[in-house]
């Protein structure tokens, strides 16, 4: 089972990235935009740990969707060293397209699944997200 979990993962990644290419983003850049599209303006310290991600990867995405207008950075009131990073109009709408990939990588996913094993789907998934939250946060529970 775990090569078959690894394969998956490992197509899902080309596919997603293959189409981030297409828009000229890199896949750091659209778990960015996503970030930022759910959650609104941020720091760059808390993108770094929404996204568990390494500091300079995520300075380096900021930039970059800065450059193309897809992102706004601003120094904060409260901290003259903190930036605060929003999206641009335009960096809303890329999101949007980002969310588009995302819902038909699902649908190719889910394709021939009735309404109740995608539920069932959901439920797993669900209870996978919070064993590894869980781990994540050193509260290994054993069950």
């Amino acid at each position: 089972m775990p090569d078959r979990v690894e394969l998956f993962r490992r197509i899902e990644r080309q596919h997603i990235r293959d189409q981030l290419s297409v828009l000229g983003l890199q896949s750091v850049d659209g778990l960015v935009l996503r970030l930022l599209s759910r959650e609104g303006q941020l720091r760059q310290e808390d993108i770094v740990l929404r996204l568990v991600l390494d500091k300079g990867a995520v300075a380096r995405s900021v930039a970059r969707l800065e450059e193309s207008g897809l992102a706004v950075r601003q120094v904060s009131d409260q901290c003259r060293r903190e930036k605060l990073v929003s999206l641009s109009p335009a960096g809303a709408a890329m999101a949007e397209k980002i969310q588009d990939i995302l819902d038909e990588w699902r649908r190719i996913c889910l394709q021939g699944f009735t309404p109740e094993e995608r539920t069932q789907y959901e439920t797993f998934l669900m209870r996978i997200m919070e064993n590894v939250k869980n781990f994540k946060e050193g509260e290994n529970t054993n069950g």
